[in-house]
């Protein structure tokens, strides 16, 4: 594993989806852009997310959705690279979304999955990893860990 991916290991030894199987099952080439499904309910976060994850010809927000039914639908209908997924929604939850996207893609197709929420409790962590995520971050602590480890995951896949 490449040192700048090191760090991104969870504690519980689950390893994220860094491979050549990550990014909806292409590999990213130099000059594509990560495409990013935010599912985030708040919409001043949404916006302060979207500035903060969009990086011209390297990554940028390609679907957002406020609600857990709004999340599946993008799923079904487009491809991402990764999700940042908040648990708690205006309606449902974004582990059923979790769930879902790894049911619905294939698995040489798998993105990356970045849970960001304010239940960083032990019993959502474990919920939220056996969903299928990949990174489970405490929002008032590790908000600003999301864009190095979609930055990282990118730089692997241009290896």
């Amino acid at each position: 594993m490449p040192p700048d991916l090191h760090a991104t290991r969870s504690t519980d030894g689950h390893t994220p989806a860094t491979d050549a199987t990550f990014a909806g099952g292409r590999r990213v080439a130099a000059g594509d852009e990560l495409r990013i499904l935010l599912i985030e309910d708040s919409r001043l976060l949404r916006d302060r997310m979207i500035g903060m994850l969009t990086v011209p010809g390297v990554m940028r927000v390609a679907g957002a959705a406020e609600t857990e039914r709004e999340a599946i639908a993008l799923i079904d209908a487009n491809d991402y690279d990764a999700l940042v997924v908040d648990v708690e929604l205006k309606q449902g939850s974004g582990i059923t979304a979790i769930r879902h996207a790894r049911l619905s893609f294939a698995t040489q197709r798998q993105p990356l999955i970045i849970v960001l929420t304010n239940y960083a409790l032990p019993t959502v962590r474990q919920r939220c990893i056996e969903a299928g995520a990949d990174h489970f971050l405490d929002k008032m602590q590790q908000f600003s860990q999301v864009r190095p480890l979609l930055e990282a995951a990118r730089r692997h896949l241009d290896n």
